[in-house]
């Protein structure tokens, strides 16, 4: 409902001039090098850009549907941000934690910047080749956070990113430092407290903000893959439920014999 006003992610509004009139063409898909099979019948001719004023190509498939293929011309319309907001809140999220750890929160953020703003996969991947200290800690949070979304929700961790990553100040502990010419000084100890929220990712509104058709076919390939884990994890359950229900037959008839 948010995207009612604009375009969906995997299609464009056509919208051309001819004859000083500003045309839509009604029923009309829009092909957008998608990745299928389809046997295509295409004149050689030039695809149709936003900016020109020819018509866009128009193309027949087998079955009788048919596609307006032009190049992305990167003109989408921008979202605005209460719908952007609106979207992202009916989102599923899940909160982890990490608290005093003995490291100083300036370095910490360090390492969450790693991971701060990616796809799960790709933050621990990330992690995963980081020299820092305490990468593996920052890794082992999103981990411990992605089980818990598999737990509540059964999202696997294709499905999730890293909305908020970031570490903050605990309670430091003053020491005494010893200095020169019989004076002394405070010493800290500092403690950081680590904080991690994932979320769902909205495959529909990344492939509609992404700017270049690279970035297209990356999140809808990144949506094809959260989709085979999806279900090769609930057949999985499926299975799982099956075999437990058998055994519990199988035991209530040895119990009905004895």
């Amino acid at each position: 409902p948010a995207l009612q006003h604009a375009a969906p992610p995997s299609f464009l509004i056509i919208r051309y001039q001819n004859n000083r009139r500003s045309l839509t063409m009604p029923l009309t898909n829009i092909l957008l090098r998608r990745f299928s099979s389809l046997s295509l019948s295409v004149p050689k001719t030039t695809p149709w850009r936003a900016s020109s004023s020819a018509p866009p190509l128009v193309v027949t498939t087998d079955d009788g549907r048919q596609f307006a293929v032009l190049e992305h011309g990167g003109y989408t319309p921008k979202l605005k941000p209460h719908i952007v907001k609106r979207r992202l809140n009916r989102l599923k999220t899940y909160e982890g934690k990490e608290r005093d750890i003995r490291h100083s929160p300036w370095r910490l953020n360090l390492v969450c910047q790693f991971a701060a703003g990616l796809p799960l996969e790709e933050a621990i991947q990330q992690l995963e080749f980081s020299k820092k200290s305490m990468a593996p800690l920052v890794q082992k949070v999103l981990r411990r956070t992605a089980n818990l979304a598999d737990i509540r929700h059964g999202l696997q961790p294709s499905q999730l990113e890293v909305a908020e990553c970031f570490a903050t100040h605990g309670k430091h502990l003053k020491r005494m430092k010893i200095m020169g010419r019989g004076r002394r000084g405070t010493m800290h100890h500092r403690f950081s407290h680590m904080r991690v929220v994932l979320r769902e990712i909205d495959f529909k509104l990344k492939m509609y903000q992404a700017r270049s058709l690279n970035q297209k076919k990356k999140w809808i390939q990144r949506q094809l893959k959260a989709e085979e884990d999806a279900s090769r994890v609930q057949k999985e359950r499926e299975e799982l439920e099956m075999l437990q229900q058998q055994a519990q037959e199988q035991q209530a008839k040895k119990q009905a014999k004895n």
